[in-house]
């Protein structure tokens, strides 16, 4: 790698550990929601929507790289063991501007907010084994992931269609798929931390060849509701379409997606995509 890259490659590094490709993700889902449900969401929504993610997946590595479990094989984990403080720290702040955030939300939507926190905090008991120990962590998570990002514009949008609530469970659907195939190509690392996932618990080819059928199925189901759907809804299935697609992709071409964990940034940033269709009307 040439030598003025490698700050750029250490900042991206940084930036994946830290999950910001994540949050950016969940901005695309959010603008592909409002543009799906026909809804204008507020300011306050937005900032609560972006911490929250970040502050969900920042706790969640911090739990994984607690002393206790021992040696740690994956990068984002050893980065927040070493920077523990600083993270817990950014967590103290992002939580509290959540909280400001959600409270200027409608009641409904913040009802469904405090609803949803409640089903996190299992999910985050579940993952560190605390609570729950068999529930398995992808179907939680990504429920979780896509109702945060789905809730408020479903309600508030005027009168959701059958459509967006067809996106919403289409984009579950792709964040489901994303990781578990995050899954199966961590098998041998999850395997070597202690952690779990559906790969490790029912076979790694088992779960490699659902996510490949489930794509497929997924993806055939976006392109018949982009010919069936009325025309504003066609980008929103279009951009679904390679949401739900790529996870498959990436395992039929895992010796290209593992190198440098481009299966990582691939996964995540293709989320980026959903802000596609609000761009299309600028």
């Amino acid at each position: 790698m040439r030598r003025d890259l490698i700050p750029i490659a250490r900042a991206s590094r940084w930036a994946r550990a830290l999950s910001l490709d994540v949050v950016l993700g969940a901005a695309g889902g959010g603008l592909l929601a409002e543009r799906a449900a026909g809804a204008r969401m507020s300011v306050a929504w937005w900032l609560a929507l972006l911490a929250t993610v970040w502050v969900v997946y920042a706790t969640d590595h911090l739990l994984d790289a607690r002393p206790a479990r021992g040696p740690l094989l994956a990068y984002r984990h050893r980065f927040h063991r070493l920077h523990a403080r600083e993270v817990t720290w950014a967590l103290g702040v992002a939580t509290a501007l959540a909280g400001a955030a959600a409270l200027a939300l409608p009641p409904k939507v913040l009802a469904f907010g405090a609803t949803l926190l409640l089903g996190t905090l299992v999910y985050l008991a579940s993952a560190q084994g605390l609570w729950l120990p068999g529930l398995p962590k992808e179907p939680v998570a990504a429920l979780v992931y896509a109702a945060g990002i789905w809730g408020g514009p479903l309600l508030m949008g005027a009168s959701p269609s059958r459509w967006a609530w067809l996106a919403a469970g289409l984009h579950a659907l792709a964040a489901l798929l994303n990781l578990v195939a995050y899954g199966v190509f961590e098998s041998g690392l999850d395997l070597r931390e202690g952690s779990r996932s559906l790969a490790l618990a029912h076979g790694r080819q088992r779960v490699r060849a659902g996510v490949l059928a489930a794509g497929a199925l997924g993806t055939w189901l976006s392109l018949a509701a982009l010919l069936a759907a009325p025309h504003g809804q066609h980008p929103v299935f279009a951009v679904l379409a390679l949401l739900v697609a790529t996870p498959p992709l990436m395992l039929a071409e895992r010796r290209w997606f593992v190198r440098r964990e481009r299966y990582r940034i691939w996964g995540d940033l293709v989320f980026v995509a959903g802000a596609a269709p609000w761009l299309a009307l600028r």
